[in-house]
């Protein structure tokens, strides 16, 4: 987007923005949002922006950037009287011509994340005319991504997820949030300029054991080491699975959900989350 002057887009979202990437902004907040924007400014009258009412972010923006666009809003928190809203783990989509209803009950993907994803996508299908039984089987049949909340092994009733695409804090609270047992959390890698402090909620209630994978530990330690009883730190992931295993007990998760880019021990996060698994496993066979 940062090299986008001419690009418009007949159809755009804008699912959140967070702090994220400042350290390529000056560490200036207003820059990322112009730079996010950028999608949605060039739009004409008849062209349409989806996006996220929950985030006060995009809201502020919105009031900022003199639109052309129809804007269409979604939101798990409040019942709008246009566009999509979550009620009774029912998705809704109001326009002035009618009202849809998709039933978000028994499918694969949780968290609050992908069912934000998943209304921004029903939006875009009904604007297509997309047909509603093929809607529904793809909304039932969906399988989460590889590094995103894999949930991809299970050794003496503790759970492995694998969440190594979270490079960011907000994809860190959608992880925390999604999960209800206890959390034994590893975090950390090259810091982007990151503020931790939306974190605190969510790791004071539901984390018992942070282990700090990184070469520059210093930040993200610090900031954590009065939330966490116990908080350890590494730069080896074959040392941070076998740390987290040791404090583990039955129903514990360990999350590998970073909150932080790759960069620092890693070419990417596949590579970080493929050790993750490899070290996970080798482990169970020791």
């Amino acid at each position: 987007m940062d090299d986008c002057f001419h690009f418009r887009s007949n159809i755009a979202i804008m699912l959140n923005i967070t702090r994220d990437h400042l350290n390529r902004y000056n560490n200036n907040i207003e820059n990322y949002v112009n730079s996010k924007f950028r999608i949605a400014i060039f739009q004409h009258k008849n062209d349409i922006l989806i996006y996220n009412y929950d985030d006060p972010i995009i809201r502020n923006g919105l009031k900022k950037f003199l639109l052309k666009s129809i804007c269409i809003p979604f939101s798990i928190k409040k019942e709008l009287n246009f566009g999509a809203y979550l009620k009774q783990d029912k998705i809704y989509i109001r326009n002035k011509k009618r009202l849809s209803k998709y039933l978000l009950k028994n499918i694969s993907l949780s968290g609050d994340h992908n069912v934000y994803n998943i209304m921004a996508s029903l939006i875009v299908s009904d604007i297509l005319n997309v047909q509603r039984k093929s809607i529904c089987s793809v909304i039932h049949h969906m399988t989460g991504l590889p590094h995103r909340m894999e949930k991809f092994f299970h050794m003496n009733g503790v759970l492995f997820i694998n969440d190594s695409k979270s490079t960011n804090v907000h994809s860190a609270c959608c992880a925390l949030k999604s999960l209800n047992n206890p959390i034994i959390w590893i975090a950390g890698g090259k810091d982007k300029g990151n503020d931790y402090k939306d974190l605190i909620p969510l790791v004071s209630k539901k984390v018992k054991v942070m282990i700090c994978l990184g070469t520059h530990n210093h930040n993200i330690y610090n900031f954590f080491k009065k939330i966490v009883n116990i908080i350890l730190e590494t730069n080896s992931m074959k040392q941070a699975v076998r740390m987290a295993y040791k404090y583990a007990s039955q129903g514990d998760s360990i999350l590998l959900s970073p909150s932080c880019s790759s960069m620092d021990l890693f070419k990417d996060y596949r590579e970080r989350g493929n050790e993750f698994k490899k070290e996970v496993k080798q482990l169970f066979y020791e």
